[in-house]
């Protein structure tokens, strides 16, 4: 591994709370291989003041490129956090990788989160058993971002349907949603979206998120919850789930993804 840099990368955001994580995740993940994992976002993360960042500057994968290549590493290893195959990383980051890449450093890019092991599905359900959720006493909805890429949008799908198996649940008891869509019927398959999901709630909403790190959308007063303020029905009451980057096993589950490669 002397050549071989480790990068976790994520998509990046202007919260610094979504890089202190990142990181967090980065040194447990490296604990459990044991190998450095360097904490990386697609983009964004670098605006962060650093001040805000115990004073280390943020990274993003084009400075990791030149900065490995600096070092003079020969392969860089990507672990994405990331659901499914999404533009960062199935367009973004080999497109970036080649810009910035001499010719003879080698990219390999792990397997996303969701797989057959079923180890995403249980840790949405260890969270939504975390939150004041019974069976028949609340409507879980499992939300996601929402995304221009249908098989990201089938990862939603796949894990509702695993998640309502394992449970019992009916499609009155576990809706998938997601936050926002891009315009356009092309884009229709990310429907029912959450402002109109919570109007099928009868009593009480657990808001299952299909989020990692805390940011805008899915920190505390962020979108997924200013939404479920401004469009519950009136009666309705409501509580959001920890989000997957705070569950004991995601960094278990990183190390798993690390070591198909090896397969």
């Amino acid at each position: 591994m002397q050549f071989t840099r480790i990068l976790l990368v994520d998509n990046g955001s202007l919260e610094a709370a979504t890089t202190l994580g990142l990181r967090h995740l980065a040194k447990e993940v490296s604990q459990i291989i044991g190998h450095e994992v360097r904490p990386v976002s697609v983009l964004h993360s670098q605006k962060v003041p650093p001040d805000l960042l115990d004073n280390k500057p943020a990274q993003i994968f084009s400075e990791a490129i030149q900065e490995a290549t600096r070092d003079g590493i020969k392969k860089i290893i990507v672990l994405p956090l990331f659901m499914g195959p999404s533009l960062a990383i199935t367009e973004f980051i080999p497109a970036q990788f080649q810009l910035h890449a001499p010719k003879d450093m080698q990219l390999v890019v792990a397997n996303t989160l969701y797989g057959a092991d079923g180890e995403l599905r249980d840790i949405l359900i260890d969270n939504l058993k975390s939150t004041s959720w019974q069976k028949d006493k609340a409507t879980v909805l499992l939300c996601d971002h929402g995304t221009p890429i249908i098989e990201v949008n089938q990862v939603r799908n796949f894990l509702a349907k695993e998640i309502s198996e394992k449970l019992g649940l009916d499609s009155h008891q576990l809706i998938a949603c997601s936050m926002e869509r891009r315009e356009g019927d092309q884009y229709a398959f990310n429907e029912p979206l959450l402002e109109s999901a919570l109007s099928k709630v009868s009593a009480h909403a657990i808001i299952l998120m299909q989020f990692l790190l805390p940011g805008r959308h899915a920190g505390t007063g962020g979108d997924v919850a200013e939404i479920c303020e401004k469009h519950a029905p009136r009666g309705i009451t409501w509580e959001l789930s920890p989000l997957i980057g705070t569950h004991p096993s995601l960094p278990r589950l990183l190390a798993r993804r690390f070591s198909e490669l090896k397969a």
